[in-house]
């Protein structure tokens, strides 16, 4: 005699590949607000959320397109505009009362030295406390668009169409992060 399907069907979002419950369970279970960093080609998100009884309430969020607001002029998915929105995110956490956090990747994959953390980093120096270790972070000059301002420099045509001279990103991160950190203070 049958007694029905023996398999079960995921939730709607795990079988969107949106969701991993099990690890939203784990930040959940921390107490802390959750930093959610989201990255795509184009550009980065991040945000300070903490969950409540009627849904998730979003504290702080900032986009790279919001750099434009102090001078940004780069392209907004790359690694340099990745570290500048995560500071700006951690200025208006830090604006909003908000002291500590735990990272929130999603379902993205943990590699050391990409974009996510590259939020984390710009996090923490505004001054968000997040739990992390420093061989996940990038290095310096890398984090600055040093690697880009290289590759620039070898091409016979300009890296961004000719709106952005690329060679010029480091000292122009340097401009944009100064912008930032004046605002934090």
């Amino acid at each position: 005699m049958a007694t029905g399907p023996r398999d079960t069907v995921p939730m709607r979002r795990r079988r969107e590949v949106r969701t991993d419950y099990h690890q939203r369970l784990r930040l959940l279970k921390s107490g802390k607000p959750r930093l959610v960093a989201r990255v795509s080609n184009r550009h980065v998100r991040a945000q300070l959320i903490t969950p409540g009884p009627g849904g998730d309430e979003t504290h702080a969020a900032a986009t790279s397109e919001d750099l434009t607001e102090y001078g940004w002029e780069a392209p907004t998915g790359n690694l340099p505009s990745a570290y500048l929105t995560g500071l700006l995110a951690g200025n208006r956490a830090i604006e909003a009362g908000v002291e500590e956090a735990v990272l929130d990747i999603g379902l993205h994959t943990a590699t050391p030295g990409n974009k996510v953390f590259a939020v984390q980093e710009g996090a923490i120096d505004a001054g968000i406390e997040i739990p992390h270790n420093d061989s996940v972070l990038a290095e310096w000059p890398r984090t600055r668009g040093e690697h880009i301002a290289d590759y620039a420099e070898q091409l016979d045509e300009p890296l961004y169409g000719g709106e952005f001279d690329a060679t010029t990103l480091p000292a122009h991160f340097d401009e944009v992060r100064e912008r930032l950190m004046e605002n934090n203070e």
